[in-house]
This record gives structure tokens, C-alpha cells and sequence, in this order.
């Protein structure tokens, strides 16, 4: 293959294969994680390359030339070593399983790498369950952004959707993804994904807990008005900041360390007794004291700024929680310990 047939992203995963693992992972790490996903795609599909195109592809990169016997490094083990020297392992697990072939890369995958208001305006003309399934596909963050993009009368039915999405046919998938390349190439954009089992009610819950709680509650709202026991399930797999309270002494001291004064003076204003109390109890006295000292102070917030406040301590637990630094209990049932 002459190396004028290659893409910017084939000949960026060649070089990065030619450097070793340390090295790669080194510069991965300057990466987003949409550039990475795209590079993995690639990485992972790498087999063998002569050492005449390794070295063609370094002078194009940095001119100079690569001594070096060609590469016949690549594919999955390669690429999960390289990853998991770079990041974190959840995110390396999202990345290989959201792998595609770049042979087959359609409109789905695209999708991943536009902004959200791109998104809702490119989707909104399309029916809630066609909506529904390229959400799914999307990650949490994403996917909310662009549900708060679109009309409020399409949130609850899209959420409602996503939420009762279980395995999707693959030539579903396949013929959604052809349709959705088609129309972007004529807005100048193109790219696979090669799921089945998609949306859920996990997938929701995630959703509104990052949403304000005047969107959440109206998803809620409308889901509940046809599907209560839908509602209550992604009610129960929610985390609100008063869940707080259900994490253990260690946990909540954990969470202190990371979340600033700023977001936590706020939060506590409209936050019950116990977890205020909960709070102050695995704090140092004197930094209990000055939080109290500024609570009294505290004049009117706006309640959208005490919701941004508590919204940002919740993504803290969270994140400690993935990290596996912390357990949050869940509401609706006792957990179970092993």
C-alpha cells in the first residue's frame, strides 16, 4: 500500500506503534478522548507495515529518518497495554468496547464527534425512537446535552425510549448507520458502531443526574404519567446530593478533600439537618466552624445556583465512587458486602 493511500489517522497509529508503549502512552496522554478513540479504532486494526512506510511516515512527522526493521506490532493486546499505561481503566474498557472497523466507519460514529447542538438539530426532525437509539450511543455527558437541546415536548418520549431500548437487530443498527452517512455527507461530515444491547434504564438515570433538576423533574414528570413503574426504577438508580448522607464516614471525608468551599456553602442551603450535620461531623473542628460561620452569612442564592452547586459535589462522589475510593449506598434497597 503506497503511503499516499494513507489517512491522517492510519499513518498517526503507524508512528505511534513504531514508538514503543512508553512512548505511545506518553503522548496519548496530551490527547482528548475523541483523538484517542479515533486513533484506537485505527491501532487496533494495524497488522504489519513495511519498514520502508514506517520511515516514510516519521519524516513526513518529524524529518527525519527511522532506523528500524518495519512494524509487525498492533491489534487489541498491543492497544489495551498502550491505553492502560495512558489512562484510567474504565475508560480504557469504554474505548476497546466502543472499538470500530475504520473499513466500516457509517453515520452512528460520526455522530460521537459533533457538538450537541449539532446533534439535536441534525436529529430533530427524525422520529423519538430513531432519536432514542443514536442517543444511546452517545456518552452520558453527550447524550444530556443534547436531550436539553431538544424541543421540551420530545425530551420525556426520547428519555422514555432510551430508557425501555433493549438489543437492536444489526441490520437495524447497519441500515441507520448508512442512512445517518448519506445525510452527513451532504453537510460534509462522515464515520461505526457495532453494538446491539443499548439504552436501558441506567443509561436515563445517568442522563437526568446530570441534568438541572427543572429538566430532570419534568422528564421524570412525563415518563410517570404513563410508565410509573419505569419512573421508579430510574428514580431508584438516581444519586441526588442528599444521597450524600447514605455515604460511610470515610467516604464523606474522602469527598471533603475534593470539593471547594465555593460549590459546598451553597449546596449546604437548602440541604437537610442530618446531612448538614454529617457533614460538619467529618470536617476538622476549625473547618467546621469557618463553614458554619459562612453559612450564617450566607445571604439569598438563586436555587439554579444551589442545584449547580450540589450538582458539582455529586459528580465528585461519583467520580470517587468509579474510582473505587468510595460507596455510595443506593436508595430503595440494602447493599450487599462481600
Amino acid at each position: 500500500m503506497a503511503i499516499e493511500e494513507y489517512t491522517g489517522p492510519e499513518k498517526s497509529a503507524i508512528l505511534l506503534l513504531s514508538l514503543g508503549e512508553d512512548i505511545a502512552a506518553a503522548i496519548l496522554k496530551y490527547m482528548e478522548e475523541p483523538e484517542i478513540q479515533k486513533l484506537s479504532n485505527y491501532m487496533s486494526q494495524v497488522d504489519a507495515v513495511s519498514g520502508d512506510t514506517v520511515n516514510r511516515i516519521t519524516q513526513e512527522f518529524y524529518q527525519k529518518a527511522l532506523e528500524g526493521g518495519g512494524l509487525t506490532r498492533g491489534g487489541g493486546e498491543y492497544l489495551r497495554k498502550v491505553l492502560s499505561l495512558a489512562l484510567d481503566p474504565e475508560k480504557v474498557d469504554w474505548i476497546l468496547e466502543n472499538i470500530s472497523v475504520p473499513s466500516e466507519e457509517t453515520g452512528l460514529e460520526t455522530i460521537k464527534w459533533l457538538d450537541p447542538k449539532t446533534i439535536a438539530s441534525f436529529t430533530r426532525g427524525e422520529h423519538p425512537q430513531t432519536i432514542a437509539i443514536i442517543l444511546a450511543h452517545l456518552e452520558s455527558q453527550q447524550a444530556t446535552a443534547v436531550l436539553g437541546e431538544l424541543p421540551e415536548i420530545l425530551r420525556s418520549e426520547v428519555a422514555l425510549r432510551i430508557a425501555t431500548l433493549e438489543r437492536i437487530p444489526s441490520g437495524v443498527l447497519k441500515d441507520l448507520g448508512e442512512v445517518l452517512q448519506k445525510e452527513l455527507q451532504a453537510t460534509g461530515t462522515v464515520e461505526t458502531v457495532r453494538k446491539s444491547t443499548i439504552g436501558g434504564v441506567e443509561v436515563v438515570a445517568e442522563m437526568l443526574n446530570q441534568m438541572d433538576q427543572s429538566m430532570e423533574h419534568g422528564i421524570l414528570s412525563k415518563i410517570e404519567e404513563t410508565h410509573p413503574d419505569l419512573a421508579e426504577q430510574i428514580r431508584q438508580l438516581m444519586f441526588v446530593f442528599e444521597d450524600l448522607i447514605h455515604v460511610d464516614d470515610r467516604g464523606m471525608q474522602q469527598i471533603m478533600k475534593e470539593v471547594s468551599t465555593d460549590n459546598l456553602v451553597p449546596a449546604l442551603k437548602t440541604a437537610s439537618e442530618g446531612l448538614r450535620e454529617k457533614i460538619f461531623r467529618n470536617m476538622s473542628e476549625r473547618a467546621a466552624m469557618m463553614l458554619k460561620e459562612d453559612l450564617e452569612a450566607l445571604g439569598p442564592v438563586r436555587l439554579a445556583d444551589v442545584e449547580k452547586a450540589q450538582q458539582a459535589i455529586v459528580r465528585v462522589a461519583k467520580k470517587l465512587e468509579d474510582e473505587g475510593k468510595i460507596l455510595i449506598g443506593k436508595r430503595g434497597g440494602e447493599d450487599v458486602f462481600v
